[in-house]
């Protein structure tokens, strides 16, 4: 048994029971990811007639670093882009949706809407509508990652990129595992679980060729934008909400779950404990299409 999301029903029941938290809880390292993967694309040239897909947006953090001003701690030339571009924003989990919805509300995104709608489906948009398609931890989620890499291919116009990211490494999933073992060293429990081959450098160039780009127009470079809770009971209490424990917990006793924050704390390094910083690291993965 394992805690892997594997079927497209029991991703979407995950997604749709972390919507609401998902902003909150890791909206900070995603949106640094996010800015990170924005900050390779043409941003000075896109103008108000340009369009660009937020694919497996989530709340919108992709959307609201092109359409907001930035966080404090994120700082990149041309955002938010003025005048803004049209954002099409895309999620198969509807409750993402609806709080993207919220949001677009909350920050006057006058120029972005958003369907329910899997993306390694895009048929309800035409060929090379896309000025830039823009996908943040999401392509290691598909069911078929080749499908949607062709997909992203159709529907960008020539000349444009697409932009994906994956995690190269996640120490928040190693504490997680730790603690498990600790509790349940027998469970085979994996945490957050993902294929070895999607933490390389070599998964997303692959499957990126595979989708129809060219090897000499795809770059792959690294990013670092870290998990930031505070403090070591920061890490603590992140790691101990249902966001992450919910699938994890089932079918634990009373006395297992209240063992937990003790297991996590063990796991922290002491300089993790010193600085509440979680190090995750990441694959930016760039593509044209000519």
């Amino acid at each position: 048994m394992t805690t892997s999301i594997t079927s497209k029903a029991s991703k979407e029941h995950h997604f749709q029971q972390i919507a609401s938290a998902y902003e909150r809880n890791v909206g900070s390292t995603s949106s640094r990811l996010a800015a990170a993967a924005l900050s390779l694309l043409p941003l000075s040239s896109y103008t108000s007639s340009s369009h660009v897909l937020d694919s497996a947006c989530g709340p919108g953090i992709v959307t609201k670093l092109l359409l907001s001003p930035s966080p404090l701690d994120i700082s990149v030339p041309g955002l938010p882009i003025s005048p803004p571009p049209q954002v099409t924003s895309i999620d198969f989990a509807p409750a993402m949706i609806e709080h993207f919805m919220v949001n677009k509300a909350t920050y006057g995104w006058d120029t972005a809407d958003a369907f329910v709608q899997d993306s390694q489906n895009l048929s309800r948009f035409k060929d090379a509508e896309f000025d830039a398609v823009v996908m943040n931890l999401g392509i290691f989620t598909l069911n078929d990652p080749i499908a949607g890499a062709a997909e992203m291919y159709r529907v960008l116009k020539p000349g444009g990129y697409v932009v994906v990211t994956t995690w190269r490494t996640r120490r928040a999933v190693e504490v997680l595992q730790g603690a498990v073992n600790s509790i349940r060293p027998n469970s085979r429990l994996k945490p957050m679980y993902m294929a070895p081959e999607w933490l390389t450098k070599e998964k997303p160039l692959s499957i990126m060729q595979a989708g129809g780009f060219s090897s000499d127009h795809i770059e792959v470079s690294e990013s670092s934008p870290n998990w930031e809770c505070g403090s070591e009971e920061g890490i603590v209490e992140a790691l101990s909400t249902p966001m992450w424990t919910a699938k994890l917990w089932e079918g634990w006793s009373p006395d297992e779950i209240g063992r937990w924050a003790d297991a996590v704390r063990k796991q922290l390094r002491d300089e993790e404990k010193k600085t509440g910083t979680l190090e995750m690291s990441a694959w930016i993965c760039i593509a044209q299409k000519v």
